[in-house]
């Protein structure tokens, strides 16, 4: 239990120093959850590389742009791009035109990695599947 000094300390702070003290702790849990992020980021460059092989295996002309830590599948007109932004262990993933899907891995602490490289996998599918209405092969 704290003493009513401790108390007192703490009450005495300004905002200044209450802010200094909040953006220590962030900057800890984005370094902690940042090992998370970036096996989350392999296992999504995996599923993009499976894409692009099983693709490719049918005749398709599938590109896989691999940019330091963004990755973008393109199939025909259809791209699903994912980005790995350290600063914030965030994975941020475009599909289409779309608005960014994003992981944010220092906010929320339950995500694992497998969630993502599923969240990949059905994108892909829908990519391909988007593709081959668009012009089947």
């Amino acid at each position: 239990m704290a003493s009513w000094r401790d108390e007192l300390i703490e009450a005495a702070k300004t905002k200044a120093e209450r802010e200094a003290e909040e953006a220590a702790r962030h900057r800890k849990r984005v370094e902690e959850a940042l090992h998370t992020a970036e096996a989350a980021f392999g296992l999504a460059t995996e599923a993009l590389r499976f894409t692009r092989d099983r693709v490719r295996d049918k005749g398709q002309d599938a590109q896989l742009g691999e940019e330091g830590d963004a990755h973008e599948l393109v199939l025909a007109d259809h791209k699903l791009r994912v980005e790995l932004v350290r600063d914030a262990a965030t994975i941020r993933v475009t599909f289409g035109a779309g608005k960014p899907r994003e992981f944010d891995f220092a906010k929320d602490r339950h995500i694992a990695p497998a969630d993502v490289e599923e969240y990949i996998g059905r994108r892909s599918v829908e990519l391909v599947k988007g593709a081959q209405k668009s012009s089947p092969w």
